[in-house]
Order: structure tokens, then C-alpha cells, then sequence
């Protein structure tokens, strides 16, 4: 669980647009999110996991107990979430309106290599670990 703790800035990205169309998302959030560069922070708050948003044009931040599950407005519509630790990766399930994402972190030669699944579609988004200070 270490491992993904800072602060880490996204430097790749492959499919996010198709994913976030498949989910529904109209063509001007679409366009937004493939442009803006979010930086996010993970951490422990006693014992809570933190992980924070943060673009250039917003910012979101959920808190929760591994395992347990909890409201998550990270994606800007109301979902029920549950984080897991599974055999060294955060393994999230959103689900919604009878619907399900997966959203896997791991860790790969020092990034942090993100997987967001929705149906038959899938992205990759690649995070470099940055300074606190940045």
C-alpha cells in the first residue's frame, strides 16, 4: 500500500475519451477531460485511504476504509464505490444506475499505471510520482 502513496501526475493517457463516451459523458466533457492534466495525491488519514483530484478547472477528494463502501462523487455524479487491496493493487468498483467501472492502480517501474474498465472498453492512464512541493 506504500507504494501508491504522494503525489502523482498524469503523463499518458490511451482510450480515456472512448471510455468516458462509452459512460455516457457528452462530447464537451469529453474533450475537457482529454485535455486536462490531473494530478493526484494519495495518502492515509488515520485509518482512511485519501485520494485526491486536482485539474486545472476542478477538484475532488474521497476518503474511505479499504473494503468498505462509501459515496463517491470523484466522476461528478452521485456512485457507490468500494476500494480493495488485491495482490499489490488498488482495485476500485463504481457502480451506478445498475452499471459497474473498474478502475485498477498498480504500481510498474516506479509509475503508477491506472486501468479504468466500463463494458468492453478500456483505458490506460499513466501517473509519474512528483515532488510534494509541485
Amino acid at each position: 500500500m506504500e507504494a501508491f502513496f504522494g503525489k502523482w501526475k498524469l503523463v499518458s493517457s490511451e482510450n480515456f475519451e472512448e471510455y468516458m463516451r462509452a459512460k455516457g459523458f457528452v462530447e464537451e466533457e469529453v474533450q475537457v477531460g482529454s485535455i486536462v492534466t490531473p494530478v493526484t495525491s494519495i495518502y492515509h488519514d488515520g485509518e482512511k485511504v485519501v485520494i485526491k483530484l486536482k485539474t486545472s478547472i476542478s477538484s475532488s477528494e474521497n476518503s474511505f476504509v479499504l473494503g468498505e463502501e462509501f459515496d463517491d462523487n470523484m466522476i461528478g455524479h452521485p456512485t457507490r464505490s468500494v476500494v480493495n487491496l488485491e495482490g499489490g493493487k488498488l482495485v476500485q468498483t463504481w457502480k451506478w444506475d445498475d452499471k459497474t467501472s473498474i478502475l485498477t492502480r498498480e504500481i510498474q517501474d516506479g509509475k503508477m499505471i491506472l486501468t479504468l474498465s466500463y463494458d468492453d472498453t478500456v483505458a490506460v492512464r499513466t501517473y509519474e510520482k512528483i515532488s510534494e512541493a509541485d
